[in-house]
């Protein structure tokens, strides 16, 4: 019996996607570049708001707006077409991707900045990295300001958790590297 479709309502959601078994997703550059290509057509096809993300070898994360259900959709079109590019290119037929994804609906500005702090130092707690801000697979460096984002970001619901003041990038930039929870003054010019 098929499982029965997950019902997502309007807001915010963590989500990730891990590979089957002992597959990895990414294998080189050029497979992550792909990837971001992929994310960023669905995302404009399905209307969903990408806040931030990160791409680890055998795993990504996301944290995403949506408008409605169709999280479910969109990720089963980019699932798909990112494995069949990865299987022809490896010569391989089995499934990439484990068959559920994770998602979580964030219920709070401060649930959202915890999230956005667990997706930037996914790396770090990996050991491929000692900053987040230095791992090149990720949306942390455009979201603190410090490059120009590889695909659209959606900067708005950080901004706003933040306070929306000037200066909330910076504000971000040290919370990723702090354990203290997050102000919303945090931004505020001193």
């Amino acid at each position: 019996m098929a499982r029965p479709p997950r019902n997502f309502v309007e807001g915010l959601y963590h989500v990730t996607a891990q590979a089957s078994d002992t597959r990895f997703l990414f294998l080189s550059d050029a497979e992550r570049e792909l990837f971001l290509d992929g994310l960023a057509a669905v995302c404009e096809r399905y209307e969903l708001a990408l806040v931030t993300y990160t791409l680890m070898s055998n795993h990504y994360h996301l944290v995403v707006a949506i408008p409605d259900s169709r999280l479910s959709a969109a990720l089963q079109r980019l699932h798909s077409w990112y494995s069949r590019r990865h299987n022809k290119h490896r010569a391989r037929e089995a499934h990439l991707f484990r068959a559920h994804f994770f998602a979580r609906q964030l219920e709070s500005d401060e649930d959202l900045l915890w999230a956005c702090r667990y997706v930037a130092r996914n790396p770090v707690e990996a050991g491929l990295v000692a900053d987040p801000l230095d791992w090149r697979w990720g949306g942390a460096r455009a979201n603190a300001g410090l490059e120009r984002p590889r695909i659209p970001l959606d900067d708005e619901p950080l901004r706003a958790a933040l306070g929306g003041r000037e200066g909330w990038r910076e504000g971000y930039a040290l919370f990723l590297d702090s354990e203290d929870e997050p102000a919303a003054n945090a931004s505020q010019p001193g």
